[in-house]
Formats: structure tokens, C-alpha cells, sequence
């Protein structure tokens, strides 16, 4: 994961792509994520600004998280619009976080990915009582160069 923190660090800025549910067979309207990458004092991490914008200009996703090392490993907190609470998740394995028993408000998971510099893949995973968890939204985004 120190290879991802230190990636995003060299190509900090403005993200903008797509925003997908891949079990969506809705046929709505494409929606878009706009993540703004901005680093940490002492580069000890960055901070993420996400938001999903959809076609009729509604804001359905607003997050405010940090992915940060700390001296027991990587963490990643997270704010967004869907609790009421911080959720504060280490990472289980390179790039995924998963929240453990009684730290969400709900099941959930981040996966953060940078298939090459500049491109960054933020997909969430979530469920309630009645669903499983399971992907079911994908920031596909490019820096803004």
C-alpha cells in the first residue's frame, strides 16, 4: 500500500470519470465522480474530496476521507453522506479496507486501485440486513493534467 500512498502523492490533484454500479440494469443515466487528491502534512497520506454527480445535477455520494500511514500499518477514515459516524478501517490486504464488526453503521468495504499514474479506481462495497455485501459503485477516474 506504500506504493499506492506514494503514487497518489506524485500525482495529487483533480480525478474525474465515471461513477458505476455494476449490477445496475436500470438503464439510467451515466452518473459522475469527481475525487480530488490533496497530500498530508509530512506526506504521511492524502485526503480524498469524492462526490458523484448524477444527470440531473442531484449530488447522490459526498465523502471526505483520509488514507494515511499511521505506526501500526494503513488506515483509511471515512466520512460520507450515508452515516451518521467515522468509520475508521485498516487495510486487510494491499489497497482493501474492510470495516469490521461494529465500526459502520452498515457492511462495508473500500477498495482503492491505481492501475497506472493518474488513473485511480475507488469502488465501494456495501450491504444492509437484507442484502449481502457486495461492489456496487466504481469511481473510474483520470488526473486532470
Amino acid at each position: 500500500m506504500a506504493d499506492l500512498l506514494d503514487r497518489l502523492l506524485a500525482n495529487s490533484g483533480t480525478y474525474v470519470g465515471s461513477q458505476a454500479d455494476p449490477g445496475d440494469t436500470s438503464g439510467r443515466p451515466p452518473t459522475v465522480a469527481r475525487i480530488n487528491v490533496s497530500p498530508l502534512p509530512g506526506n504521511a497520506g492524502v485526503a480524498f474530496d469524492y462526490e458523484v454527480l448524477d444527470a440531473d445535477g442531484s449530488r447522490p455520494h459526498h465523502e471526505h476521507s483520509i488514507l494515511a500511514r499511521t505506526t501500526t500499518g494503513v488506515v483509511l477514515i471515512t466520512s460520507h453522506t450515508h452515516a451518521d459516524v467515522v468509520t475508521v478501517i485498516s487495510e486487510t490486504e494491499p489497497g482493501y479496507f474492510e470495516a469490521s464488526d461494529g465500526t459502520s453503521r452498515f457492511p462495508m468495504a473500500i477498495r482503492l486501485a491505481m492501475p497506472e499514474d493518474g488513473h485511480l479506481v475507488y469502488a465501494w462495497s456495501y450491504g444492509s440486513n437484507q442484502d449481502p455485501m457486495r461492489v456496487r459503485d466504481i469511481g473510474n477516474v483520470h488526473l486532470l493534467r
